[in-house]
């Protein structure tokens, strides 16, 4: 659509006139945090007890003030209740697919054999089951459960197909840190999406590279707050947004104290001004709240108003707010008075030596890896289990890489040593330019039942950006 220089004055003189005139609340919803936090349900394992996720359509308001709208979900919510189980367990999980095509669903970030990764050998036709045991036999970690449907995984994970899992084990439960649900530990799912007069989402996805919306949801709201305590408060962000890379701070500049990555605790907490977080990736933060002062936490700077013009012309790729959450303290005293352990990890994270190397090169305005569209009948690297080999990602659109089945460390980022939140285990990648991973490959897959490596940028990934590899057991 386009429109004439006089016609584009008349429209911005009428936008900065509603914008002057507008109430004062309705302003300040925009962005100062004025709708609760959604907290997830908390489904937990207990006794053998089976877990039950039904996929299927449910109805959500996005804004506060509208309507609900049509959306998909797990057991009746937008997105779906966060699981959590410990170390030892053996999870019997009842996924059911309500919805009217088929599904394939995975866990990111949990370490169990290909076999019961999911994927395309776990399609589930409309009105079918799967019903996996987990043996969940790792540290404690924030994953994430979600569709991965063959070509199909942006438009589903866009939709709703989406939860927590998060993992418990012995040093999780002894270390001093808040770690009561919903109190002062919040589960806290970043995307963006688009939404129309109705506050029903779009999607729309590019010829080229990642989808990008408008809107900043967190928990499936905007522009969210939360009462804590005076005390430190511990936030697990996921990134679960197409394609869209956001970079973290606090409005008032005090740090993010960062605990954990993919894969679990880091060796040590590690203080920082600004938090990288790629789609896909996991971190967890605690912010100091015993000074008594609301914060918010922000990511980037919103939209001005010749974008938001510009924007009623043309689907925007500019979040028209950034807010990601607003922290207000109320007089509770905190439930952790203990000070922060000055280590996580009782040992040293330990490296191992490589047995190869392998380069990698992500597709940018053409899809693939190496050149190779996916293909789920061709095997395109095999290791050993148990094994270490040296891989390095090249990337030249920006785009994080996950790896199903695997730890790794960051070795170096474009030569340089890695940021000192990054040098724990991880499963997602940020890649801009180059980056060097030791990879460990501590489960094993097989041709039936291969892991997936796969670009987060979701629609580059359902567009061919995805390898499959296979693990092979020891002995």
């Amino acid at each position: 659509m386009s429109f004439s220089r006089r016609q584009f004055i008349q429209l911005s003189a009428g936008v900065a006139l509603s914008a002057s005139v507008a109430p004062s609340a309705a302003r300040a919803a925009e962005g100062s945090g004025d709708t609760a936090l959604p907290v997830p349900p908390l489904l937990e394992s207990r006794r053998g007890q089976p877990l039950f996720l039904t996929l299927q359509r449910s109805h959500w308001s996005f804004n506060a003030s509208s309507s609900k709208v049509p959306v998909w979900g797990v057991n009746g919510l937008y997105l779906g209740p966060t699981v959590r189980v410990y170390s030892g367990d053996d999870v019997k999980l009842i996924y059911t697919n309500r919805l009217n095509e088929p599904v394939s669903m995975t866990i990111s970030g949990l370490q169990v054999p290909g076999a019961l990764m999911g994927g395309a050998p776990r399609m589930m036709s409309p009105g079918a089951d799967w019903a996996p045991v987990l043996p969940v036999r790792q540290g404690a970690a924030t994953c994430w459960y979600h569709a991965n449907t063959p070509n199909r995984m942006a438009p589903h994970i866009y939709n709703g197909l989406a939860g927590m899992w998060l993992i418990e084990d012995e040093v999780s439960k002894s270390l001093p840190l808040p770690k009561h649900y919903g109190v002062d530990d919040f589960p806290l799912i970043i995307q963006d999406k688009r939404l129309d007069n109705f506050a029903t989402p779009v999607y729309d996805p590019p010829q080229d590279g990642g989808f990008l919306g408008d809107v900043l949801l967190v928990n499936g709201v905007r522009n969210p707050f939360v009462e804590v305590s005076r005390g430190w408060v511990r936030l697990r962000l996921l990134n679960a947004s197409n394609a869209r890379h956001y970079h973290l701070t606090l409005t008032d500049n005090r740090p993010f104290t960062v605990i954990a990555s993919d894969q679990g605790f880091l060796p040590a907490p590690v203080a920082v001004q600004q938090l990288s977080l790629a789609p896909g990736e996991r971190r967890e933060v605690l912010i100091d709240m015993s000074q008594g002062d609301e914060v918010s936490v922000t990511a980037g700077t919103a939209a001005g108003i010749m974008d938001r013009l510009r924007g009623l012309f043309q689907p925007s790729s500019i979040l028209t707010s950034t807010l990601v959450l607003t922290l207000r303290p109320t007089g509770l005293l905190p439930l952790v008075t203990d000070n922060l352990p000055m280590r996580l990890l009782a040992d040293q994270i330990l490296d191992g030596t490589a047995v190869r190397t392998r380069e990698f090169r992500l597709g940018d305005s053409l899809p693939g890896i190496n050149g190779a569209l996916w293909d789920m009948n061709r095997i395109d690297t095999m290791a050993q289990q148990g094994s270490f080999e040296r891989w390095i990602l090249h990337a030249d659109r920006p785009q994080a890489l996950h790896i199903q089945g695997v730890m790794f460390l960051i070795k170096s980022v474009n030569g340089a040593q890695p940021m000192g939140e990054d040098r724990g285990w991880k499963d997602t990648v940020w890649v801009d330019g180059d980056v060097e991973l030791l990879v460990n490959f501590p489960q094993s897959s097989s041709d039936h039942f291969p892991f997936v490596y796969y670009s987060q940028s979701l629609e580059m990934a359902d567009r061919g950006t995805a390898g499959q590899l296979v693990v092979q057991p020891v002995g």
